[in-house]
């Protein structure tokens, strides 16, 4: 079974077991060295959205005095199968105590890579007989986790970036956090690269367009506030992303969440996007770069990719030549990890006009990385990518360190699954990989994984 990274932490003390009516909690301590609770920017718990629960007149429901307010946490997939589970805690006015529910397993779609929990909040809140002067200041703060299977807690802060700040549930926001796909979005086979739209109007690309890849578009509506309206604290405006490939291909799609993820088609080399901001009854506006659209160039196919090898060894002369074929895989054990000079995978690329001469802007060319996840398992593919070492004849040669691969890395527990080797002295963790570049595959047989293991002496402390 997968280990979080954070494995090593979840041995401080447990809580107790959480009823399913609020109960009094501790206020989050991340941020303090050595204490329970710890901070995920890692998109192992994130908070959906939560907002006062709508009764369909125009108000808001209520539980006795206090509005009822819901939303979704979803876990990511490593840490359910851990046996994580979802709460929040919760504080209001100037009552100091923090209250910690429990979430439910919803049974709404998650997002990929993603289980989806339902959280709700009921007890000691803002309600509809507060006057509008106290409602002004009201001020909830609110924090979902993931409490670990060890008794550690993991609070989300992967859009709040301080560790002693929260959630915000103030009259500014109405009372909400609003949903936001640009934050731990789906998992697929690799991490897509991203466009970011940001408010000051400055457009990053984050990672290369390869054809056949995914491009995630994270646009801030803050871009474009022209055509705005509203009723019943219903949207009536909406954002929306038209691409527009040079296939010819298209799509259209509302992107008011903060971000959409979209295919590559696998024949293109150019995108080109704008964005329309539309309200009722009939407001139009738009983001196109002054007409011109915003334009961007994809990554070129290489004609071949090959000559994959690993070479472990204590000869420091060359870091590939006398290597082995990756296929037969590779054993990178105790010995490898304390003499080893060189613990390399590598292998060349072949791409006319760009790898047979120097040219130092071919990491913009070249899209090198190696996917890999622990060996028998369905979880997305992991991403690193590759080292440009030099050039040999017309082709590019790439290196990746085994080292930076190895689970067994010192001052942390396995962050895959590991085994006992057959004397039961160490234990042995294997990985499956395939090289990609610009969207080309090179694997030993078409369907089929590189492998190779790690091993190592058990340590203290880890499962």
């Amino acid at each position: 079974m997968a280990r979080l990274s954070l494995c090593i932490l979840v041995s401080l003390a447990a809580c107790a077991e959480v009823p399913e009516a609020p109960v009094a909690a501790e206020a989050p301590l991340t941020g303090v060295d050595g204490a329970r609770d710890q901070a995920d920017r890692s998109c192992h718990v994130v908070l959906r959205d939560l907002a006062r629960l709508r009764n369909g007149t125009g108000g808001y429901q209520t539980e006795g005095s206090a509005w009822i307010w819901e939303g979704d946490v979803e876990l990511s997939s490593a840490a359910a199968a851990e046996g994580a589970t979802v709460g929040a805690v919760y504080q209001y006015g100037s009552d100091p105590t923090w209250y910690e529910v429990t979430a439910t397993p919803s049974a709404v779609a998650p997002t990929a890579g993603f289980a989806r929990y339902r959280l709700r909040l009921d007890h000691g809140l803002p309600g509809p007989g507060m006057s509008g002067t106290s409602l002004a200041t009201a001020r909830v703060q609110v924090m979902p986790f993931a409490r670990l299977a060890g008794g550690g807690r993991l609070f989300d802060h992967n859009r709040i970036p301080g560790d002693f700040d929260n959630y915000l549930l103030t009259a500014s926001n109405d009372f909400a956090v609003t949903r936001s796909d640009a934050i731990c979005p789906e998992a697929g086979p690799s991490a897509p690269s991203r466009i970011v739209f940001a408010a000051d109007h400055t457009v990053t690309q984050h990672g290369a367009l390869v054809p056949g890849g995914q491009v995630r578009l994270e646009y801030d509506p803050a871009r474009l506030t022209t055509c705005r309206n509203s009723r019943n604290g219903y949207a009536l405006w909406d954002l929306t992303a038209h691409l527009r490939w040079d296939t010819g291909e298209g799509q259209s799609s509302s992107i008011r969440d903060g971000a959409i993820l979209v295919s590559i088609p696998t024949t293109a080399r150019g995108l080109e996007v704008w964005f329309e901001n539309t309200a009722v009854p009939g407001c139009q506006a738009w983001d196109s770069n002054y007409g011109a659209n915003y334009r961007f160039a994809l990554l070129t196919p290489p004609s071949w990719v090959g000559a994959a090898t690993t070479r472990i060894s204590r000869d420091s002369s060359d870091p590939c030549d006398g290597g082995v074929d990756a296929a037969a895989g590779f054993s990178f054990d105790t010995w490898a990890r304390q003499r080893a000079a060189i613990a390399n995978l590598c292998f060349r690329v072949w791409s006319p006009g760009v790898t047979d001469r120097d040219d130092p802007e071919l990491w913009r060319k070249l899209d090198a990385t190696v996917r890999w996840r622990p060996r028998g398992t369905t979880e997305p593919l992991r991403s690193v990518y590759a080292d440009f070492d030099r050039r040999v004849g017309n082709d590019a040669r790439y290196t990746v360190g085994l080292r930076g691969l190895d689970p067994f890395r010192p001052y942390q527990c396995p962050a895959v699954p590991t085994t006992p080797t057959p004397d039961g002295q160490y234990r042995r963790a294997e990985l499956e990989y395939v090289i990609v570049v610009n969207g080309v595959e090179l694997r030993p047989a078409p369907g089929q994984y590189f492998v190779g293991g790690f091993v190592d002496y058990p340590t203290a402390g880890c499962p």
